[in-house]
């Protein structure tokens, strides 16, 4: 009878939780106590010149990544690369921007199943979509259970740790930014963009993985990622951030190795990328 009673709590609490997590596009809120100590205290995101933010009245969290330079005297291209949040409630008139003033040629997103048939992307002609789910639904219900103690609670540190590990970790993840990173090759003309619900956590780990392809340095990489608290779509940690980093550099040595390993990137690839989406100064 207590197993049964432990296993409804637990059942419970997910399908309480799940949802939340869903909608806010991030875990649980918390300041997990095993993160790595951060020796300075975070920024706060620099003002950015306004052509950073997308023109888009109908879509949140919306920049381009245009202007970050890297640490060879080059900077990314303007308009090249854009991260958003979901595209479902896009109007016409920000779909026509899309297309005629930023050159959209791909769409890459980056949410589960249910999310993109709950509120499907639109369909834009001349733009290819690409979805690369970076959390199944099955996986994002088993972060909980994992997370939850015997008497049915999720405890946030714990939540917070797994799901930036699975970041790194996990297969669907790491084949979700692999995949990724194919389009950018691929593209032959255009902008590509990248989204999730509401452009933090998913499109902030493809994000900081792009720029890191693209010889960006990290500081420069933590104040992008920053952008999103002072936007429309919520909070970031950057606490988790460096959480992520140091778990690739634990796993194996340097970001660097992690793109070549995981992600498939060769000498060539990061050039490619490097000479199409970066130019220099």
């Amino acid at each position: 009878m207590k197993n049964r009673i432990v296993l409804l709590l637990v059942l419970l609490a997910v399908f309480i939780i799940l949802p939340s997590c869903n909608y806010h596009d991030e875990p649980l809120p918390a300041e997990p106590a095993n993160l790595p100590e951060i020796s300075e205290p975070p920024k706060e995101a620099e003002a950015q010149p306004s052509d950073t933010w997308l023109s888009l009245k109908s879509v949140q969290n919306a920049r381009q990544l245009g202007g970050n330079p890297t640490r060879s005297n080059r900077v990314v291209k303007h308009n090249a690369i854009l991260r958003t949040g979901e595209l479902g409630f896009s109007t016409n008139e920000d779909k026509d921007l899309l297309v005629n003033r930023y050159m959209l040629a791909h769409i890459i997103d980056l949410r589960d199943e249910v999310e993109a048939s709950d509120n499907p992307d639109p369909v834009i002609e001349g733009v290819e979509y690409h979805h690369l789910i970076v959390w199944p639904r099955a996986v994002r219900i088993q972060l909980i259970l994992d997370s939850t103690s015997d008497l049915g609670i999720v405890d946030p540190e714990l939540y917070s740790i797994n799901y930036y590990t699975e970041f790194a970790l996990g297969d669907a993840a790491i084949e979700a930014y692999r995949n990724m990173f194919n389009v950018l090759l691929n593209n032959q003309s255009g902008s590509v963009l990248i989204h999730c619900m509401y452009g933090k956590d998913r499109s902030g780990i493809a994000v900081a993985l792009i720029l890191s392809a693209l010889d960006v340095g990290w500081d420069v990489i933590e104040q992008e990622y920053l952008l999103s608290n002072v936007s429309d779509a919520g909070s970031v940690d950057i606490s988790l951030l460096r959480f992520y980093k140091s778990i690739i550099e634990e796993n194996y040595g340097s970001i660097e190795k992690y793109l070549e390993v995981e992600m498939g990137l060769d000498e060539n690839d990061i050039a490619a990328l490097r000479e199409k989406y970066t130019i220099t100064v």
